[in-house]
């Protein structure tokens, strides 16, 4: 796997080529600064695989740097790690909004470097494989049909204000809940029969369907403080991070209302007339690390539940708002 790792003291960067190079990792760039960072990106023709970046640096920081680096559309979705010694949430928070995949702390572990490095080794061989057996770009292969892998994949959403990928937002929680997971929230999105009704549409159209709907759940958003992330067919997780009050009945409203003003279509004209369906929100005050991995699968059971209902339907009124009738 091809690193490169960003500090501005040269003690830690040593201490750092170390530490991979022990656990089997070789193939490393080591940097002093952003700005040698960005050059050593733009120079090395074949990208990097995984970046490591402290945030404190002089002129240009690591988080800018993160974000700097995801407007490469080569690295839109390239693991980036923060090894730093700021462990406070405001830090935190915006590593992950600037495009992080994992946060660790200094003073570090090597086990536990080794143990986040094998992992996201593991999901660059299968990105790999992936390519190799796809090597053709997915925004240009639009005549290719969508299969149940295709469905079943999480879509790294870059570039939609609050999303970033699924596990990323495990590793952000997972990191916050060692200091206070207190008035933080996690809901789910389910976007009914999505599979069943993109089986003959090309993955080109499905994945923009489901761009949309992440665009459409950011805009209902946009007042709140939240992460989000694609969870796979036509299912999506927000937490929120704000403490905020939210009712999920109006939050679905707004979404419907959302995704109605938007005007969806299907490629070859037919109206799109999926909606959302949103569940109830799970709280994560007093929740373990351990605990924290379950309430993403809790939100996501929740909104199901909701959307498998087989005696409720909903209708939009001529007013516009949603009811909920129920049949015979």
């Amino acid at each position: 796997m091809k690193i490169l790792a960003v500090d501005d003291d040269p003690i830690i960067l040593e201490l750092l080529e170390n530490v991979l190079r022990v656990v089997g990792f070789t193939n490393l760039t080591m940097c002093e600064s952003a700005h040698q960072a960005l050059e050593a990106v733009e120079q090395n023709s074949v990208p990097f695989d995984c970046c490591l970046f402290d945030i404190q640096m002089p002129e240009m920081d690591g988080i800018q740097l993160a974000s700097a680096i995801r407007k490469f559309p080569q690295y839109a979705a390239t693991p980036i790690v923060m090894i730093t010694a700021m462990s406070d949430r405001s830090y935190i928070d915006k590593a992950f909004i600037a495009g992080a995949s994992d946060y660790i702390t200094k003073p570090f572990e090597i086990g536990e470097v080794h143990a986040r490095l094998r992992q996201i080794q593991d999901r660059v061989e299968e990105r790999k494989q992936n390519t190799d057996r796809n090597p053709i770009p997915v925004t240009r292969h639009a005549t290719a049909t969508v299969t149940q892998a295709d469905f079943d994949t999480r879509i790294a959403l870059s570039g939609i204000d609050g999303f970033i990928e699924y596990l990323a937002l495990e590793n952000y929680l997972l990191q916050v809940s060692r200091m206070s997971l207190f008035g933080m929230r996690a809901f789910g999105v389910v976007v009914p029969d999505m599979e069943r009704t993109f089986q003959t549409s090309s993955l080109y159209e499905y994945q923009a369907a489901v761009s949309d709907f992440a665009e459409a759940i950011s805009d209902s958003l946009k007042s709140r403080s939240y992460f989000a992330a694609h969870a796979g067919n036509g299912e999506f997780v927000c937490v929120l991070t704000d403490g905020e009050a939210f009712d999920e009945a109006d939050f679905e409203s707004q979404l419907c209302d959302t995704v109605r003003e938007m005007d969806l279509h299907f490629c070859d004209g037919r109206p799109m007339t999926l909606m959302p369906v949103v569940g109830r929100p799970i709280s994560m005050h007093l929740k373990s690390a351990r605990g924290t991995a379950n309430v993403l699968t809790q939100a996501l059971a929740a909104a199901e539940e909701v959307a498998s209902m087989p005696r409720a339907r909903k209708v939009i009124s001529s007013a516009g708002p949603l009811r909920m009738l129920f049949g015979h």
